[in-house]
């Protein structure tokens, strides 16, 4: 297996401010406020898909499991 190119850091990051792919006027603590916020939001989707999950599962038991009649 071949190892990636070297990348110059320097270049890599005049290439980032030139093509206005990172915008370097933004506070940090902007930046750091909207990462918490799509923590938050992937914990939520974590949670959701826990969830949905057992549901299936109990759904699917519930099913298999011959009703009293």
């Amino acid at each position: 297996m071949s190892c990636p190119p070297s990348v110059d850091a320097r270049k890599a990051l005049d290439f980032l401010r030139t093509s206005g792919l990172v915008d370097l006027s933004v506070p940090l603590e902007r930046v750091v406020g909207q990462v918490s916020q799509l923590d938050d939001v992937a914990g939520y989707v974590l949670a959701w898909e826990r969830y949905v999950l057992v549901v299936a599962n109990e759904v699917a038991a519930d099913a298999a499991t011959p009703a009293d009649s």
